[in-house]
């Protein structure tokens, strides 16, 4: 007998008791349908965390390490050996300070948080370039800077200001009354008063403090993105230049505090795979805080394997119950073929030909349910992912624009479900055709 004629008669047979076979095939469609289904909410739920991550994170590869000490922050030696560390691209101290900008020759004033970094690694930290050009080598101690393009909205007239700086995350914040300021090319005015243009009844109580106060003329040279979706909405400026309108802050206001060196730096590590290492590296060289999106993102992602696996365990039940019904189906079909058995074995056909019949039928079972389950699968995801912005919009969830997949079935979750079930389809057909190949066949043929 050839593998070919194996092959007929297994679909013949298979065909032959129809409502069986597709009662115990439809089992198997439930049970992995379930399991694809049931995993597949898992992938969708990392394939928005994974989303998430990218706009809202930032560079997953910065690490941002912060002093421990109140009067020594971290040096340029310090800094010199996180660059030491293998992995490490780039290091920059960032300076943080809230300064009033004047616009428009000074008809317009806001409050904003300005950020000192080392001008050539402002694009490598995420500041990519919208309009204009990103800072370079060549801005260092110039006052050239690059602006978010939200700041463009956040001026208020003189004598009408605001204390502190506005918030506004994208641009569906904008509101009408926000008059934009084209600053692209165009000078500010940068000022130490921290008071200046704001209005009356914002000071309330507050009496500024009759200081002499320092300008410096700014040129906007490009407007950059933020590097994560709900960073403040920042100008950059070179670091020794902040340094300077810094150190002039401190005469002006006279301010004691006399901490040496940085209170943060921020690295750059070139493969998220290196940033773990690198964070440990970083913890044997000093007491630092250390910060970084991968150690969020690793425990986050555990969490979330473990519910894949739970998920998958629990669809896991329903296709194991349907190996029994093919289990079943195959004994019943050998007490009802037993005479068949019989003949086969008088004729001349091998043993190991009826096991294979036997093992075929069952793994045809498994096949079939399995395709079957992954098209059906298919359809249940589709019609989750396009109901779920309805329902959301039902309940009066204003979020169908961030609404992500319910469920997502990647091609290697189809192959493992189809996989699967022909193997579980070889399994429960194991041993119903080990029992038909030790039927005798003079019992078979006298049997009725």
């Amino acid at each position: 007998m050839t593998n070919l004629d194996i092959i007929k008669i297994a679909f013949r047979n298979l065909a032959k008791r129809k409502v069986r076979t597709a009662l115990t095939i439809f089992s198997v469609v439930i049970g992995a349908s379930s399991i694809i289904i049931m995993v597949s909410l898992g992938v969708a739920l990392n394939e928005s965390f994974d989303k998430q991550i990218n706009e809202e994170l930032g560079s997953i590869t910065n690490i941002e390490i912060y002093s421990n000490s109140s009067n020594k922050g971290i040096t340029n030696e310090n800094i010199n050996e996180f660059l030491q560390i293998e992995g490490v691209t780039t290091a920059t101290p960032v300076l943080r300070t809230e300064l009033r900008i004047l616009a428009n020759s000074g008809k317009y004033v806001g409050s904003f948080n300005i950020l000192g970094v080392k001008p050539e690694t402002a694009e490598i930290l995420g500041y990519t370039t919208i309009e204009g050009r990103s800072l370079n080598s060549s801005d260092a101690g110039t006052y050239n800077i690059v602006i978010n393009p939200l700041i463009q909205y956040l001026f208020d007239k003189k004598g009408k200001g605001e204390l502190y700086p506005k918030w506004i995350y994208t641009e569906d914040d904008i509101t009408e009354d926000m008059k934009k300021i084209n600053l692209l090319n165009e000078k500010v005015t940068i000022t130490t008063d921290k008071y200046y243009g704001v209005s009356k009844k914002n000071l309330n109580s507050i009496t500024p403090e009759n200081l002499k106060h320092k300008t410096y003329t700014a040129n906007v040279v490009g407007i950059v993105n933020k590097p994560d979706k709900y960073s403040e909405n920042q100008i950059i400026v070179s670091l020794d230049t902040l340094e300077k309108i810094q150190k002039d802050m401190k005469k002006i206001y006279k301010d004691t505090n006399n901490m040496k060196g940085y209170n943060k730096v921020v690295l750059k590590v070139d493969n998220v795979e290196n940033v773990q290492r690198v964070i440990d590296n970083i913890k044997d060289l000093g007491e630092f805080q250390i910060s970084s999106p991968v150690e969020y993102i690793n425990s986050v992602k555990k969490m979330n394997y473990s519910i894949q696996l739970l998920l998958g365990a629990i669809g896991s039940v329903s296709l194991f119950i349907s190996a029994i019904g093919i289990t079943n189906t195959m004994i019943m079909s050998i007490y009802e073929r037993t005479k068949e058995i019989g003949i086969m074995k008088v004729i001349g056909a091998k043993v190991s030909d009826i096991k294979k019949l036997f093992l075929l039928e069952a793994i045809l079972i498994g096949f079939l349910g399995g395709f079957v389950g992954i098209l059906f699968s298919h359809l249940v995801s589709f019609t989750l992912n396009k109901a779920a912005p309805i329902v959301m919009g039902m309940l009066d969830f204003n979020m169908t624009d961030q609404v992500l997949k319910i469920s997502s079935i990647p091609f290697w979750l189809s192959l493992s479900s189809l996989i699967f079930s022909s193997v579980i389809g070889l399994m429960a057909g194991y041993f119903p055709a080990k029992r038909a190949v030790k039927i005798e066949a003079l019992k078979a043929i006298k049997s009725e």
